[in-house]
């Protein structure tokens, strides 16, 4: 992908992280546990766009004893706090990823492997800006996801 479409990347200060979670936790009356915290650090310490299975998989292979029911009532009240993106992609289960590593993005979704890739651009960004104004409107914000089929000869779910 060329530099001029790749998201702007931020570094983020994981402690700085777990102090945003655990005052959102205390001003919502909930509990502070290493399993909500492990949990904040695997999305932050491991780039991508995780469903819950792949993210109770990454859990377990860090040696994280952790319940389906505590990701699910974690990642809600992540995604409360703002410091999580939930992704409703098509025909796919519910992802999620960290939403302070990188700037304003859209996606680029593969309909036969899953793959997702995030970019941005200035044109789109300004042409759907004028399009919003024509109509009157102010972004409040917005979601662009294109799919199609990547032309990798190696798609695992490329269809012959």
């Amino acid at each position: 992908m060329p530099d001029n479409l790749k998201p702007e990347t931020r570094e983020v200060d994981i402690s700085e992280l777990e102090e945003q979670f655990k005052s959102f936790l205390y001003a919502h009356n909930g509990k502070v546990t290493n399993e909500r915290l492990a949990l904040l650090r695997a999305i932050y310490e491991n780039d991508g766009h995780y469903s819950v299975d792949e993210l109770l998989d990454l859990m377990r292979n860090q040696s994280q004893r952790i319940s389906r029911a505590t990701v699910y009532r974690t990642l809600d009240l992540l995604v409360q706090s703002g410091l999580v993106k939930k992704l409703t992609i098509e025909g796919q289960e519910t992802r999620y990823e960290s939403a302070m590593t990188q700037g304003h993005h859209d996606h680029i979704i593969c309909v036969d492997c899953h793959k997702i890739l995030e970019f941005y651009d200035d044109e789109l960004e300004n042409l759907q800006d004028d399009i919003l104004e024509q109509h009157h409107f102010k972004m409040v914000r917005h979601v662009h996801q294109l799919y199609g089929r990547c032309t990798q000869v190696d798609c695992p779910g490329k269809k012959e």
